[in-house]
């Protein structure tokens, strides 16, 4: 799956091996228990003291409640480490083989805000792939910059957005040379990724900074079976929401300015101290110190190992036994930079949505997400082989069932009206008003009918990793109607 030999961690290096479990704990986890074993009575936030308040119906947590500590003297402070956060980051950006990690504890949905306010400024440009996640807009808007959106490739057959290629980002920084900053998505909600390191290069050549959204490619720079890092491929920033794929606590995630970034690491944490809260979970952050010194243990890779095994296997027999369904697995050599743990099924007579709920239903197989296209599966590092083998069993079952079936059927119109939804000029409206003047504008609710030719004010869009309908500051036009909200749309008020 690597699109170049990995440059980011190898077993035999000693910072692969920064940590023996046997020896101790990694430093903001000692200072953690450090603090604790004081035996200090709490007169302090958080309010519970260390201990669950909770009536024991309720008791889903107990440790956490002990460790769940403040900015105390000997835990360090988040926005201007000098201890153990400090030491905690460092030894992350030996394990990424970066130059700067940051701990994030509003997920990467904040690392990429900031990353939008650290790499241009009000009234410049920023070119954006359209599949580019929402808290994004929350950079275009707090930053007041012009956005500039293009669309990623199609793929219609699975209904599927993919990669951004360097020929797109080519033609787009030929057409607006005043852009100072990309934004990538990659890989994608579905797994697909982009040439990062050509991307890199054009991004360089033209003095535009490159960030690339790579939340969920947590596992990439942990294993020669994945695709190569974008930490390793030339971006000025890199985003991993490591509870997506490593397995830390949600809403943990990390930052990274990978070596030779252009990006200043001064106004990039006053960026993310400027956003981040100023209580910061000491849970989240030890949860991701430990989760990233875990994955290049020896028990760490040879989880990741069995992982890769287990989803290759299952892979293997889907693609060899599925009559009806269809598993997206990519010709690499069309699309070379793909994840495998992301198993997306569709199927030809039936919505994604109809299906999956059924299976949840009926085999108690939650998956990740669907539309009407398809469901996602996602292949997890906590997944034991049973999950794996039911869920191979259940969708063999159903497969089985639908040779019964009739097999010609009508797609649903719901189908019908989003594959129209291909349309670029739906896809891509016009700007009327920076996305920030629309924010700060004043609105009106008003029916659909009566939006047409009005200015939206508000994101709609159906699902987060989804490509947006309307973005704050673009016209709505009569093609927009079928997938705007039935109780209408907040437009700007004349």
């Amino acid at each position: 799956m690597k699109n170049e030999p990995s440059t980011v961690w190898n077993p035999s290096s000693p910072q692969a091996l920064l940590l023996n479990p046997e020896e101790g704990a990694p430093p903001l986890v000692q200072a953690l228990k450090d603090y604790d074993q004081l035996q200090r009575r709490r007169y302090h936030v958080p309010a519970h003291a260390g201990l669950n308040l909770l009536p024991e119906a309720w008791d889903l947590v107990r440790e956490p409640y002990r460790y769940d500590l403040s900015e105390l003297e000997g835990l360090d402070v988040l926005s201007e480490p000098t201890e153990s956060i400090r030491e905690a980051q460092a030894q992350i950006a030996k394990i990424f083989g970066v130059e700067h990690s940051y701990f994030l504890v509003n997920g990467a949905s904040v690392g990429l805000t900031a990353a939008l306010l650290s790499v241009v400024k009000p009234d410049e440009t920023v070119l954006l792939a359209r599949n580019v996640h929402r808290s994004v807009l929350s950079g275009l808007i707090l930053a007041g910059v012009k956005p500039i959106w293009f669309l990623p490739e199609r793929l219609p057959d699975w209904g599927l957005w993919g990669a951004v290629t360097p020929a797109q980002v080519e033609e787009q920084l030929n057409a607006h040379p005043a852009v100072k900053a990309l934004f990538i998505t990659s890989p994608t909600y579905e797994g697909i990724g982009s040439d990062i390191q050509n991307i890199a290069k054009l991004c360089r050549s033209r003095d535009v900074l490159l960030v690339v959204d790579e939340a969920h490619g947590g596992l990439w720079p942990f294993s020669e079976q994945l695709p190569t890092s974008a930490t390793a491929l030339g971006a000025d920033i890199v985003i991993h929401s490591m509870h997506k794929s490593g397995g830390s606590l949600t809403q943990s995630a990390l930052a990274h300015l990978p070596i030779g970034s252009r990006a200043n690491p001064t106004v990039f944490q006053q960026a993310l101290n400027t956003l981040q809260t100023t209580s910061p979970s000491y849970l989240l952050m030890a949860s991701l110190e430990a989760t990233c010194h875990m994955l290049v243990s020896e028990a760490g890779q040879a989880r990741i190992q069995a992982l890769l095994e287990k989803t290759f296997r299952l892979r293997r027999e889907l693609n060899a036994n599925l009559k009806h369904f269809r598993l997206f697995q990519p010709n690499l050599e069309e699309i070379p930079v793909w994840d495998p743990c992301k198993l997306y099924l569709v199927h030809p007579t039936e919505t994604g949505e109809d299906w999956a709920a059924r299976l949840e239903e009926r085999d108690r197989l939650a998956y990740e997400s669907a539309s009407p296209y398809g469901a996602l599966y996602l292949a997890n590092l906590g997944a034991s082989n049973e999950d794996f083998q039911v869920l191979q069993q259940a969708l063999l079952a159903e497969d089985l069932r639908s040779t019964s079936q009739a097999q010609e059927v009508d797609l649903p119109m719901s189908l019908q009206a989003r594959l129209e939804a291909q349309n670029p000029s739906v896809l891509l409206p016009e700007m009327a008003i920076l996305p920030r003047d629309a924010f700060f504008s004043t609105g009106e609710q008003v029916s659909v009918e009566q939006a047409v030719g009005r200015i939206a004010k508000e994101t709609v869009v159906h699902c987060p990793p989804g490509i947006p309908v309307l973005f704050p500051g673009e016209r709505v036009m009569e093609m927009h109607l079928p997938f705007l909200p039935e109780e209408g749309v907040l437009v700007v008020a004349p």
